[in-house]
């Protein structure tokens, strides 16, 4: 009897730990402040309105946040473009950002990596170098058991 349950429950966790794998997700969390680097400045005291602090993906913290430098810029971002998960290496992809800069308004790609916990992001408003980055916490993924 005690073999059976044994292996019950083994074959309970291998499911439960497939079944993460396949659909499983993260909780992640905003931490800290955006901070952008626009026109050769680093702005770390900027007004950034998430769409959501917390979330199962990006989609859902990022999407519709709004990042205020000043009077004269403002980044929205509209949408994200995961590149494919490559195992052991960053998360990258692109944002999809309406840019305004002094009542222009651009929408503009944006280079995303997020590596180590850092969400980072740079593109290109005319000839200048636009970019944000914010720490997000990421807990509850799914891990592999071998």
């Amino acid at each position: 009897m005690k073999f059976l349950l044994t292996l019950l429950f083994s074959f309970l966790i291998l499911g439960a730990t497939e079944m993460g794998l396949k659909g499983g997700s993260c909780t992640l969390t905003q931490e800290g402040k955006v901070s952008v680097y626009y026109s050769n400045n680093i702005y770390k005291d900027v007004n950034y309105i998430a769409n959501a602090k917390s979330g199962k993906n990006f989609r859902e913290i990022f999407i519709g946040s709004v990042i205020t430098v000043s009077s004269d810029v403002k980044m929205q971002i509209r949408d994200y473009v995961p590149n494919k998960r490559v195992k052991g290496k960053p998360k990258t992809g692109l944002f999809i950002v309406d840019t305004t800069i002094n009542g222009k308004t651009t929408t503009i790609q944006m280079v995303y990596i997020f590596d180590k916990g850092i969400m980072s992001a740079t593109g290109i408003v005319g000839k200048t170098t636009i970019s944000f980055a914010t720490k997000i916490n990421y807990s509850l993924c799914s891990v592999k058991i071998k």
